[in-house]
């Protein structure tokens, strides 16, 4: 008898297959699980990235700021020119020839180098120019150091500064010139104050009064002087005096010509252009007025503007010497 075997072959095919279909298709719901799980994902972070750009961006100027104010550095305002030369006074030169001045709320110092003679002869206030220090190198340097060997007491002066709206920038000369002059008017009578204090410290020394005042200041002193803002000196002497106008330099040479004291004009060969204009002009008018103590003289020098060592020394002794002093 022989056995059929195709309806039991079929039948175990048939249960292979459905087998291998069931498991594909699990193979397939567990494949497609994952992607969707990655899907879901991917749908949900550009919300998240965008919540925590939107985070970072509001707090990132905060951030900033912090860093900013954390990492700021201050800077101060540069210090005052004349209170700068008064710090420098203070530390460089010898304290106990330092002599401070109180004019009104302000105060002002003073050097002063006594005489080292037997006599003294008078005193000699030192005046230099529109910014410069107390030790001014190019003229008064040389007669502080000087002068007390020749029976001279010193007193130099750290004078205020050059008005800082001096000469007027405005568009006509008509403005120009009122407002040059409202400006050196409120100088010439701080500035007065200032000379008012140390003609009453000079005169607690023995013996004549002289002011030597360099540049500006010395046309200013003219001024001063012409309206009796200060009593007059005995003698003016004049380091290259100029105004940085040509009106005020005319108004300086009429009031030298004006004046009752003994005046001596030195100003150098190699000088500011100003200085030798205005030079020439004091001289013709003083010439024209016949001033009798009156002498202008010139001296010779190297740097500009500098006057060279012992010269001044000399040429001021000499005129003191013709004078009787």
């Amino acid at each position: 008898m022989r056995l059929n075997i195709r309806p039991l072959f079929l039948f175990i095919a048939l249960t292979t297959l459905s087998l291998l279909v069931n498991s594909a298709h699990s193979w397939a719901m567990e494949t497609a699980e994952p992607k969707k799980q990655t899907d879901n994902t991917s749908s949900t972070a550009p919300k998240s990235t965008e919540a925590d750009t939107h985070t970072e961006a509001s707090t990132a100027p905060t951030k900033s700021t912090e860093d900013s104010q954390q990492n700021k550095v201050m800077i101060k305002a540069p210090v005052d020119a004349f209170e700068q030369q008064q710090q420098d006074i203070k530390h460089y030169l010898a304290q106990e020839k330092i002599v401070p001045l109180l004019v009104g709320t302000d105060s002002y110092l003073t050097v002063i180098n006594e005489h080292t003679t037997a006599i003294n002869k008078g005193v000699m206030v030192l005046i230099p120019d529109w910014q410069q220090s107390i030790a001014t190198p190019n003229a008064l340097n040389q007669l502080s150091s000087n002068m007390p060997q020749h029976g001279w007491t010193t007193i130099t002066l750290h004078p205020p500064h050059k008005p800082q709206s001096y000469p007027s920038q405005a568009f006509t000369a008509q403005e120009r010139s009122t407002e040059d002059i409202e400006t050196l008017t409120n100088y010439e009578k701080k500035f007065a104050d200032v000379m008012q204090a140390v003609i009453t410290k000079a005169k607690s020394y023995p013996g004549v009064i002289i002011v030597v005042a360099e540049g500006n200041h010395s046309a200013v002193l003219l001024n001063i002087y012409q309206q009796a803002l200060v009593a007059e000196p005995s003698a003016l002497v004049m380091l290259s005096s100029y105004m940085p106008t040509l009106p005020e330099n005319d108004k300086i040479a009429q009031q030298l010509a004006l004046s009752d004291y003994p005046v001596l004009d030195l100003y150098l060969q190699r000088d500011h252009r100003l200085v030798l204009a205005s030079a020439k002009m004091r001289k013709d008018f003083a010439q024209r007025a016949m001033k009798i103590y009156y002498r202008q003289r010139q001296l010779s020098n190297q740097a500009t503007g500098y006057y060279a060592k012992q010269t001044l020394t000399k040429a001021i002794i000499s005129w003191l010497s013709a004078m009787g002093w």
